[in-house]
């Protein structure tokens, strides 16, 4: 085990937080201890297993496993034509996304419509709300995804236009966004060697919190990032509603597998440690469901099957208190998302 006393971001001795806790979600061997920043708030692993027990926790993870691809939408959908109309629109009139179609008649009204969130965010499938980016269309675009797993964004994302580029340690997750036609290099962004300034938009999807060290890699992704490209992050809320309510027994926890657990404060110190000073952030209850079902079960059981369909009970009161929490301006969100903006200069 290495050993971690100190804040990574400000240097302050932690407080004891959590201790002796167990793999509850895909049973890794060890007793793990959290401890936070009494500053930024940052929760980080105080104990670090080594490598073979880190390789275990990961032996059953779900990026192991095939991804079962469902159809993007059905013909049977009621008013099923019109809005794949408008979504077609607001895809080629906000996001560039000319190719697919070849009427543009409702090109024009479909950036008018982006002007209204909701829309701008429901017209990508999947809920990919702000992952999804502005068509860069140029020959040597580039996005890369960091922690691509099996690929299934980047093969939304090539067949839209877009030079994809994975980027994941874990061989055998690798392996299958490999097999689907995906470029991926297997290991960290830093050792991939890219140039600097070649890429419009980075993804972080729930991969910080996996990663030793989270602030060389906000500053290898500040380099190969072009002026006024993108990156964008998805990290599990320290200060969500969730933590409050479960508190050891938080699914976003996930010893020991997350190294870190930011909260907003940390990871905005963070950022501009980075030198990343422009950016937006929020927390979303967009995961509050299948957070709280899983909390209640690692409360009551002291372990959550992995993909469990069960809901809960109390499961909608909670996700309606998020759900108010956020809107009120509450950084509640059982996840933040950051959309950073590297500058010109």
């Amino acid at each position: 085990m290495e050993h971690l006393e100190v804040c990574p971001i400000c240097r302050e001795q932690g407080l004891p937080l959590y201790r002796g806790l167990t793999d509850a979600i895909y049973g890794a061997p060890g007793q793990y201890h959290f401890s936070r920043c009494p500053r930024c708030r940052l929760i980080w692993l105080e104990n670090r297993p080594d490598e073979r027990v880190r390789l275990i926790s990961y032996e059953h993870y779900y990026t192991h496993a095939p991804s079962s691809e469902a159809p993007s939408h059905s013909p049977g959908r009621r008013f099923g034509s019109f809005r794949d109309t408008l979504r077609t629109a607001i895809l080629c009139g906000h996001f560039g996304y000319r190719n697919g179609h070849c009427d543009h008649r409702f090109c024009l009204l479909g950036a008018w419509l982006a002007r209204v969130r909701f829309l701008r965010l429901r017209a990508p499938y999947d809920d990919l709300a702000e992952r999804f980016p502005v068509f860069s269309d140029r020959p040597d675009n580039l996005l890369v995804d960091v922690g691509c797993g099996r690929g299934d964004f980047l093969v939304r994302m090539k067949a839209l236009g877009w030079n994809v580029l994975g980027i994941e340690p874990d061989s055998i997750a690798s392996g299958l966004a490999r097999a689907r036609g995906i470029a991926v290099f297997t290991g960290r962004l830093e050792e991939a060697r890219l140039a600097d300034g070649i890429v419009d938009q980075i993804t972080l999807n729930h991969v910080l919190e996996h990663t030793d060290d989270p602030a060389g890699l906000l500053r290898e992704c500040r380099r190969v990032l072009r002026p006024g490209g993108r990156l964008v992050i998805y990290t599990p809320n320290a200060e969500s509603l969730g933590h409050q309510w479960f508190g050891k027994d938080w699914r976003g926890l996930e010893p020991p597998r997350h190294p870190f657990v930011f909260s907003p404060q940390s990871l905005r110190a963070m950022l501009h440690a980075s030198r990343l000073h422009s950016f937006r952030m929020t927390t979303r209850p967009t995961l509050a469901g299948g957070i709280y079902d899983d909390s209640v079960r690692i409360r009551r059981n002291g372990t959550t099957p992995v993909c469990h369909g069960r809901r809960e009970r109390g499961r909608a009161f909670f996700m309606l208190m998020e759900r108010l929490l956020c809107l009120a301006g509450r950084e509640r969100g059982e996840e933040m998302e950051g959309v950073v903006f590297r500058q010109h200069r």
